[in-house]
């Protein structure tokens, strides 16, 4: 069997307090985007998962994890081996690994008949990481509490030109939060739905429900990343942010012709896609 695993951007990301299971909640809006990975889930006798970047242990990879997960509540199911061919950069902000341990977890579930729901799979996600749930339904959705309560945004679709730019900088969510208490500013913030999908209706992207809490520590630590948000504003997008905790910054454009002109700029540098919402 063979799986695509999508990913996402962050419109906005606010942190709140911090949780007593050590998490923070957030506010967020995610959307799902068409860069892909390919998983391929094979029936074995030994269980293996392995990527084709080859930076990630098995023991760490989330497409592990999530059959661990499944194994538990369902433990007459084989092993397999599954293999991850790697297109969505790690640690960049984009949810790869997460949407890779939700892929496994619809594969299986679709590999060995579970007939598992929707809500039952969301479950088990949210077990894999903070935003794994949001991949069983993907599309456009608002995320609170540690990003696995989810509120499908319907009628809405934003410019479908959405240019990433990828600096080859890793940054750690967990160093990433780890440094967000010098500089959270959002701990009580209550964040006005109905105006942020007002405005995201709108595509106007203007008021500070839009902001990335993560950029003030991103861009004061690695300066080139928050150049780049910069220069992509210059090439008419009409809104651009980091994506998650980073590194990719990613901008959303009317107009195909100036997202392509802006790739042009960037891709001698850094990797650049031009991809769409699903």
């Amino acid at each position: 069997m063979e799986i695509k695993s999508t990913s996402k951007i962050n419109i906005g990301l606010h942190i709140h307090n911090k949780r007593s299971d050590g998490f923070h909640n957030i506010s967020t809006i995610f959307q799902e985007i068409n860069l892909c990975d390919k998983i391929k889930i094979i029936e074995d006798k030994n269980f293996s998962c392995t990527t084709s970047c080859g930076t990630i242990i098995e023991k760490d990879n989330f497409g592990t994890k999530a059959f661990n997960i499944l194994k538990a509540q369902y433990p007459d199911i084989p092993n397999v081996r599954i293999s991850i061919k790697k297109t969505i950069p790690t640690n960049a902000g984009l949810g790869g690994g997460s949407g890779n341990g939700t892929a496994v977890l619809v594969g299986l579930n679709n590999l060995f008949k579970l007939k598992l729901s929707n809500q039952k799979l969301s479950e088990m996600a949210s077990k894999v990481s903070s935003d794994s749930a949001f991949f069983v339904n993907g599309g456009l959705q608002f995320g609170t509490q540690r990003g696995e309560i989810l509120d499908v945004i319907q009628n809405i679709k934003i410019p479908k030109h959405i240019l990433l730019i990828y600096p080859d900088i890793k940054i750690s969510t967990k160093e990433a939060f780890s440094h967000l208490k010098n500089h959270l500013l959002n701990e009580n913030m209550d964040i006005n739905l109905s105006q942020l999908l007002r405005e995201l209706n709108n595509n106007t992207f203007n008021s500070k429900l839009f902001k990335n809490d993560f950029e003030m520590y991103v861009f004061e630590t690695h300066p080139e990343i928050g150049a780049i948000k910069l220069k992509i504003l210059d090439f008419n997008a009409k809104y651009a942010s980091l994506s998650g905790t980073g590194s990719t910054v990613f901008g959303i454009f009317s107009s195909k012709k100036d997202l392509l002109k802006a790739q042009s700029f960037f891709s001698p540098q850094y990797s650049t896609y031009y991809v769409n919402p699903i």
